[in-house]
Order: structure tokens, then C-alpha cells, then sequence
């Protein structure tokens, strides 16, 4: 068992370093010798703010960490992308840009919470529990809203 949570963490750590590496990238080069033909440039950790017009709430804002994410294909959460040109935020015209109406299926709100939707984060997380539970595993915290693992409270 110890040498298993030991090898992920090694993994963990590889993934991590590679995909910094990538971020941290400039027009595809890495040096006078390397021109690579594409390149992987995000934030690696972020926090999510509310956008002006969105209810607001006493819930912490969502701290996000690509990086333990790394398993997940970009076009999961970024469905609207085509694979090559720059990718929008959520809030951006023409995808969850409704940012009253909570269970619209274009809002704002259903971006992140709605449970049936592989696309967002609750729906993604309650999917992952399921596997977690067959699995004997921890499930990811989800519940309650106001401390659990997406809005942890400030301490």
C-alpha cells in the first residue's frame, strides 16, 4: 500500500514538473535547438471569481488546479474548443453566458454544478464517487456546499 501511494506521488510529481514545463512556454521554443510543434500553455493553478451579474454568495471562491486534472481531456471541460485556437472562458458570449437563471442549460451556475453533465465539475465529481465507492476509496468531497472540496473555507 505505502509503495503504491509513493509511486503515484512520484507520478503525481513527473506530470506536475512536465506539464509546468509546458506552461511555462513561449511561441514553441524551448531553446536555439528546439522548435516544437505544439505546446501546452495554461495556468496551472487558478481561482475562480464570480463574474460581475452572477448571484453572489457566501461560499468561497473555487480554487482549480489543472494539474491534478491532468487525466482529464481539455475538450471534457472545454467542450466549445476546437483543439487549436485559444480557449474561452465559461462566461464568454455564446457558452455559459445566462448569468441570472441557475438551471438554464447555458447558465453560468449549471457550468460547474449541474450533476448530469460529464462537462461539469459536480456532475464530474459525483461520476468519479461512484468509482471511488466500488473501489473501497475515500469519495471526493462534494457536500455541503459552504465547506467541502470545491468552496473550502477560508481558515
Amino acid at each position: 500500500m505505502r509503495s503504491k501511494v509513493m509511486l503515484s506521488g512520484l507520478i503525481v510529481m513527473v506530470c506536475s514538473l512536465a506539464m509546468a514545463t509546458a506552461a511555462f512556454c513561449e511561441g514553441g521554443k524551448f531553446s536555439n535547438i528546439v522548435d516544437a510543434k505544439s505546446t501546452l500553455c495554461y495556468p496551472l493553478e487558478l481561482t475562480f471569481k464570480r463574474p460581475s451579474g452572477v448571484l453572489k454568495t457566501s461560499f468561497a471562491p473555487v480554487k482549480f488546479s489543472h494539474g491534478q486534472h491532468a487525466s482529464v481531456a481539455c475538450v471534457t471541460c472545454h467542450h466549445m474548443w476546437d483543439g487549436k485556437g485559444e480557449i474561452q472562458g465559461c462566461a464568454d458570449a455564446g457558452c455559459h453566458d445566462n448569468l441570472k437563471e441557475r438551471q438554464e442549460v447555458t447558465s453560468y451556475f449549471r457550468a460547474f454544478h449541474d450533476k448530469n453533465a460529464d462537462a461539469s465539475c459536480l456532475g464530474c465529481h459525483m461520476k468519479t464517487n461512484v468509482v471511488r465507492k466500488e473501489k473501497g476509496q475515500k469519495p471526493l468531497s462534494v457536500a455541503p456546499c459552504s465547506n467541502n472540496g470545491c468552496h473550502v473555507a477560508a481558515k
